[in-house]
């Protein structure tokens, strides 16, 4: 049973099917916007805080899964697609998870252990799949530092998004279920 007394299954089933349909016309739209190739998906993301907070885990993660997969037949978008499967999509989840436990050393390890696997492995298949694509482009004129300095810059852009993330959780729970949804 759900920690919330009065979340049906049908509850469940609706509010699932609803974030994941919002989850596959934002990364669809990246196609049309490729501008927010990496913001779409950080949005995306966030409605996995929906499904965790109003349902639990295991809902989220089944959301996450078929958001996911769909994510690969119906997103144009291949980059934001990779971003929402090997990270953008599952920390939410594994964040709020993560919030629960006492020891903030061992969030920190397990977060930052966690993005940097997502990144190598993104860095990876981005440069499998887009073979004509270098990563590094525009970068030349900073020589062997360049990829040490965009490890540094994606460790910072890693801790910006985390804490976004937390002060979205904070605001959806403490404000907008509250006011909004009425909801305790």
């Amino acid at each position: 049973m759900s920690k919330h007394k009065n979340s049906t299954t049908a509850f469940r089933v609706a509010l699932g099917g609803i974030c994941a349909a919002v989850c596959l016309l934002l990364m669809f739209s990246s196609s049309f916007l490729p501008g927010l190739s990496y913001a779409i998906p950080v949005f995306a993301g966030v409605l996995m805080v929906v499904m965790i907070v109003e349902t639990d885990s295991k809902w989220a993660i089944a959301d996450y899964c078929a958001v996911s997969l769909l994510c690969i037949f119906i997103t144009p978008n291949f980059e934001a697609s990779l971003l929402f499967i090997l990270f953008m999509g599952y920390y939410p989840i594994l964040q709020f998870w993560l919030s629960k436990k006492k020891s903030k050393l061992f969030q920190w390890a397990v977060k930052l252990a966690v993005f940097n696997v997502a990144i190598v492995i993104y860095y990876n298949l981005f440069k499998f799949i887009f073979v004509s694509v270098d990563m590094l482009e525009g970068t030349e004129f900073l020589g062997k530092y360049a990829l040490p300095l965009l490890w540094a810059e994606a460790q910072i852009c890693f801790l910006v998004y985390d804490k976004f993330l937390s002060l979205t959780i904070d605001v959806y729970i403490n404000w907008f279920r509250k006011k909004i949804l009425r909801r305790k």
